[in-house]
């Protein structure tokens, strides 16, 4: 009788195992140990249970979700997003966010982070740029972050500075001494951007002029459509064409 149970309890223990592997595991989506796909040692164990042990096996499911998670439902939730706790996420997001003391001590215990990617290949200053982060651009910009660094489209940092009208980081990064005609991988420069961006209004206008003030601007220059900026401009609020058109018209 003991040795009985004993291989019964065995069997349940395997049942179970198999459960939490499973990876399609909702065990609240099954009748009873028939329907479940597993071996068949496994499977006459389950068949062996009362009404009651089964039930408690699904309000274990309920009570402790974590220990039936699926291969698949891990991949979903753990790696998808970025581990947060990661240090190259938690440095991209710092940025993001301007969190100045944060960056600075895990700078100081790696400065490697400084050429961290999110899976676009978006930088930290990429990052801090495009969410207008003035002190923390300045900051990365002094300890040696490359703003020439493109993401998977080719964008650089001045490129998500002027989409998102961040004039302020715009004109930092010309002072910098950055490319004002650098291309995408869809051949746009940084003033095709900030003509088209949907930023505030002033802050599109007032970027566009910095960009315009900028010596060498090519205004002439050619998209992979043909477009020139000011051929954006005209699809753009009338101030946009009438800031690009003034500035043509300049001795």
């Amino acid at each position: 009788m003991d040795e009985k149970m004993d291989t019964q309890e065995d069997g349940i223990m395997k049942a179970t195992e198999e459960l939490k592997d499973m990876e399609c595991n909702d065990v609240d989506a099954y009748g009873d140990a028939d329907d479940l796909e597993m071996g068949d040692e496994a499977r006459d164990s389950l068949q062996e249970l009362n009404s009651e042990l089964w039930d408690r096996l699904r309000e274990e499911k309920k009570s402790q979700p974590s220990m039936f998670v699926s291969g698949w439902e891990e991949d979903e939730t753990g790696l998808e997003p970025g581990d947060p706790e990661k240090d190259s996420e938690k440095f991209l997001t710092a940025a993001e966010h301007g969190d100045l003391a944060t960056l600075q001590t895990m700078f100081g215990k790696n400065s490697n982070l400084l050429c961290a990617r999110d899976r676009d290949f978006y930088t930290p200053l990429h990052r801090a740029a495009y969410n207008n982060q003035v002190e923390t651009v300045k900051w990365l910009l002094s300890v040696g972050a490359d703003p020439s660094l493109r993401t998977e489209d080719g964008w650089t940092v001045l490129h998500s500075a002027s989409c998102w009208g961040a004039y302020r980081i715009v004109g930092l990064l010309l002072q910098h001494g950055v490319d004002v005609n650098c291309r995408s991988n869809g051949d746009l420069t940084p003033l095709h951007l900030a003509v088209n961006s949907a930023a505030d209004s002033e802050n599109q206008l007032t970027t566009i002029k910095y960009l315009l003030d900028t010596p060498g601007i090519d205004m002439a220059a050619l998209n992979k459509a043909g477009e020139t900026p000011l051929v954006l401009a005209r699809r753009a609020p009338p101030e946009v064409s009438e800031v690009l058109t003034r500035y043509l018209k300049r001795p």
